[in-house]
């Protein structure tokens, strides 16, 4: 099995309304201990791709140079502030790169395996849902399991398919309101819905099998937060 870590070590922030509580520094450390704790957990390869603005390939690579087990990637590309749109499309490139035929384990950067973390048996996918089956029900992006690399991109494809087209639909007089106004006030890129909403809608259709697990037995640090709140799952 593989792991996948999606990461943003140093992000730019030009939004002041965006939380920014963690140095470059503590991302990087925290990163490491990501990759260091995949390593005692047994995973054959870690592909790490990474699209801060402010770090490019060698730099990464340096920055990993002790973790031989890691490949790391890195992408430039634009920001969006729909945050989930960054982390679909270096997904899906680095989709082309990953072996055929094994079980994916996918993280996000500063998250890491504690005590009770194991490989669930399942078919297409496993992952974390919250209220799962009512309207508005999510899954956990931190961490999820995926048969192969073929049903990943799949997934991928699908979930950045629904990000843009899920608030367009128009099922009755509210939603054409809500699509008017919404064109309206849409002037700072931050259109598409949460990547744990398109997921658990895609993950909803018939084409996976899907797996729900209680706990994923990961733990890290929540970025986007005024105090320091660790997150476990």
């Amino acid at each position: 099995m593989i792991a996948v870590v999606s990461s943003t070590i140093q992000p730019s922030i030009k939004d002041p309304r965006v939380i920014n509580r963690y140095t470059y520094k503590e991302r990087l450390n925290q990163t490491i201990e990501t990759v260091d704790k995949l390593v005692d957990s047994g995973f054959r390869a870690i592909f790490l791709v990474d699209n801060s603005p402010e770090l490019d390939t060698p730099r990464l690579k340096e920055i990993l140079n002790g973790f031989p087990l890691v490949q790391p990637f890195h992408i430039r590309q634009f920001q969006f502030g729909n945050k989930g749109i960054n982390e679909l499309l270096m997904l899906l490139f680095l989709t082309d790169f990953l072996p055929q035929n094994e079980t994916i384990f996918k993280i996000s950067g500063r998250y890491y395996p504690i005590t009770g973390f194991v490989k669930p048996e399942f078919q297409d996918f496993a992952c974390k849902g919250y209220q799962f089956t009512n309207k508005n029900g999510i899954i956990s992006t931190r961490g999820y399991w995926v048969k192969n690399s073929a049903i990943y991109q799949q997934f991928l494809m699908a979930c950045l398919e629904e990000v843009f087209a899920y608030p367009e639909r128009i099922v009755g007089p509210r939603s054409v309101m809500r699509v008017f106004f919404k064109k309206m006030r849409d002037s700072d890129h931050r259109f598409g819905i949460s990547i744990e909403f398109a997921a658990a809608n895609v993950l909803k259709s018939a084409a996976f099998d899907v797996t729900f697990v209680t706990q994923l037995g990961i733990e890290g640090l929540v970025a986007g937060s005024n105090y320091e709140e660790i997150i476990r799952e």
